[in-house]
């Protein structure tokens, strides 16, 4: 495993594609605990318009469409958007759900239009951080709030066992360096907390003059 090739980490991790993507992340075992702690400290309600950048497989998107909410998902890999779309085509049909291929730090949504954007699992492999927390503050609502699971330079290890390859395409944060580029971004850090074996979880809200 430490010498996956690096096309091999793509197709499964960083661009996902074929059917070691889909398999990847049509059942996303590891990702379940950071799924769980963020729809416990951030759950949307049936009233709340929700983003989610770098949606994968669309798994976490059927668990945010179970409460009522509407929704927008995005992610960078077409087989994934094709994915995504194919597990929520119920909810694409009723209209509370809009699937597009785009870039973290281009998302194609109107300013002020979020209530909640959640990005798990997906940060550590975005080129330019800074960039994607400003066009998530810029999508936001004031008071609109993120939720935002990577990466902690402790866990490099554990993914070097993995594969080396996968270590090197990824970012590892400190929880400080994230909570600096959000204020950068215009957020209001409300908590950092570790997401068991999934990272660390940061909530953040959208200041009012972001």
């Amino acid at each position: 495993m430490p010498f996956l090739s690096g096309g091999f980490v793509d197709r499964i991790a960083r661009r996902p594609s074929g059917l070691l993507g889909y398999l990847f992340y049509r059942f996303p075992l590891g990702h379940k605990p950071g799924f769980d702690l963020a729809l416990d400290r951030l759950p949307p309600t049936p009233r709340d318009v929700v983003l989610e950048v770098g949606c994968g497989g669309g798994v976490f998107m059927r668990r945010l469409l179970a409460s009522g909410c509407t929704a927008i998902a995005v992610d960078h890999s077409a087989d994934m958007v094709r994915n995504a779309s194919r597990l929520n085509a119920e909810a694409i049909r009723a209209r509370r759900l809009a699937v597009s291929q785009a870039d973290a730090g281009d998302l194609p949504v109107e300013t002020c239009s979020i209530d909640k954007v959640y990005c798990l699992n997906a940060f550590f492999f975005f080129p330019d951080p800074q960039k994607s927390l400003a066009e998530m503050a810029r999508v936001l609502k004031p008071g609109g709030k993120l939720a935002l699971i990577t990466s902690p330079p402790e866990f490099r290890e554990k993914i070097v066992r993995f594969s080396r390859k996968m270590a090197e395409s990824m970012r590892f944060d400190e929880p400080s360096t994230l909570e600096q580029w959000a204020r950068d971004a215009g957020f209001s850090t409300l908590e950092t907390r570790r997401a068991a074996n999934a990272g660390f979880l940061m909530i953040a809200t959208r200041q009012e003059k972001a």
